[in-house]
């Protein structure tokens, strides 16, 4: 009786063991962390705002080998690496790395066989990076190519590229009025000796019996607008050939009386004969200004500058246009890890929309009329756009560092207007020489602010290492340059 008591009782405790072991909970299995992203605070409206992003629902799965991504410069590396994260979903090869001047690159062979066996290629979009098509074409590439910038609205046109004649008149008719430098013409059957070898500069071309030739000598492609006081006979020739111009345009009186007529060429490099008459008379005032860069495609080490400024990173609402696009191209290709690239972009835009309103926050510590900028080339105008600064004028005059010094009257000019303007401090850059930015500051008595991180991230451990790092320093550098 007693041993089937306790058999009951052990029976009945095996039940108990067993319903609880069914009726528990399931044992959790471990999951990846997901961050959410930071809120960002309110801040006035960004030209352009983020889309919304699908949420994240899964971990990245892991692929048998990575996407091989090739991004053309540091700055946009950077940008393609935060939408990554730390996922180890590609390989990223940065062309220019930091420091580098994708102006002026010239590509290697270990960058056209990264471009061979890449997925995807980042580029700008906008002719910054002169050099990629070239280099696509020569790799044999199949990679998708995905330019960044193209979406942005509301581009700012390249200054370097106007066609129209009449901005270049009026700055060329500020120069006729400067005392002129006489040069006495070579006879016209002569080669010329006589040069005319600065431009922005007003010529008083002395001619005998109506006619002469001078000689003008170009180390690059450009466009080149000869700016004439009187409607002569007028011709660019080289080697005995004659240089068709590409525009020619008469001056209305009300435009600039002192200019009656305007001839454009595009001129390669080398060694040019310019005439004027029979008939033109005793002298002939002249300016000759160069109105942009043109070259051939697939010219050796060609180069050229697209329709409007690249520089477009330099606000923080245009690289949110820019991250959207790296999300978009990288879910294109690999679907599978969508949410992956969906969280990261998400958590990125919150940072550059908390960058905005830093910027924001700091400039409005600078009061507007010390708001002026100087730089070695044209590359802060969206920045001067966002947040309410005026360019006063640049060393180089372009959007592009690829150009030649400027002439001793265009320096002349812009160290007069700087003094025009009060300007406290100019600003050379990380990718420029800085010799030229030291003889302005020298001549102005500006200050020569710190170095600013313009077209390229720093080095490792610089306060330029990543793009928040650089727009953070450089803003910081210019409100205190400017505040002294």
């Amino acid at each position: 009786m007693i041993v089937r008591y306790l058999s009951t009782i052990s029976l009945v405790a095996l039940l108990a063991l067993l319903l609880a072991a069914c009726g528990g909970a399931p044992a959790t299995q471990p999951t990846q962390a997901t961050a959410e992203p930071t809120t960002a605070p309110a801040v006035a409206a960004p030209t352009a705002q983020p889309t919304a992003a699908p949420a994240p629902t899964e971990a990245p799965i892991a692929t048998a080998t990575p996407l091989k991504v090739v991004a053309t410069y540091s700055i946009l590396g950077d940008l393609v690496q935060n939408v990554v994260g730390d996922s180890g979903l590609i390989e990223l090869t940065v062309l220019v790395g930091p420091g580098g001047d994708a102006h002026t690159y010239e590509p290697t062979p270990r960058d056209s066989e990264a471009l061979a066996e890449a997925d995807i290629l980042f580029e700008n979009g906008l002719e910054f990076e002169s050099w990629i098509d070239d280099l696509y074409a020569a790799s044999g590439s199949t990679a998708t190519r995905v330019a960044v910038a193209e979406e942005i609205s509301d581009l700012i046109p390249s200054t370097g590229h106007n066609h129209d004649h009449e901005e270049p008149l009026a700055h060329a008719c500020e120069h006729f009025e400067d005392s002129p430098e006489t040069v006495t013409a070579d006879a016209i059957d002569a080669a010329p000796t006589v040069t005319i070898p600065d431009d922005h500069t007003h010529y008083a071309v002395s001619l005998a019996d109506g006619a002469g030739t001078v000689g003008l000598s170009r180390a690059e492609d450009a466009e080149v607008s000869f700016f004439l006081g009187s409607d002569v006979l007028f011709a660019v020739s080289q080697a005995g050939t004659t240089v068709e111009p590409e525009l020619v345009a008469p001056v209305a009186t009300e435009e600039c009386a002192a200019i009656a007529i305007v001839y454009t060429f595009d001129l390669a490099p080398g060694d040019y004969a310019v005439s004027f008459g029979p008939g033109a008379g005793a002298s002939v005032a002249l300016v000759w200004e160069e109105a942009g860069h043109s070259h051939s495609e697939g010219e050796e080490h060609g180069h050229s500058h697209g329709e409007y400024d690249p520089h477009v990173w330099h606000d923080p609402n245009n690289v949110m246009v820019m991250v959207e696009a790296i999300r978009n191209a990288l879910v294109g290709v690999d679907p599978n890890n969508a949410t992956t690239y969906a969280l990261n972009a998400d958590t990125y835009l919150a940072k550059l929309q908390t960058l905005d309103a830093f910027i924001v926050e700091a400039v409005a510590q600078l009061p507007e009329e010390r708001r002026k900028l100087v730089t070695t080339h044209d590359t802060f105008g969206y920045f001067a756009r966002q947040y309410g600064f005026e360019i006063i004028g640049t060393a180089l005059g372009s959007v592009s560092t690829e150009v030649a010094d400027p002439s001793a009257g265009d320096l002349a000019e812009l160290v007069e207007a700087i003094r025009a303007a009060g300007v406290p401090a100019v600003f050379t850059e990380n990718v420029a020489n800085p010799s030229l930015m030291e003889t302005i500051a020298r001549e102005t008595g500006a200050e020569l602010a710190p170095t600013l991180f313009t077209d390229a991230l720093g080095e490792p451990g610089s306060d330029g290492a990543t793009y928040l790092d650089m727009v953070r320093y450089n803003v910081t550098t210019i409100v205190t340059a400017l505040a002294q």
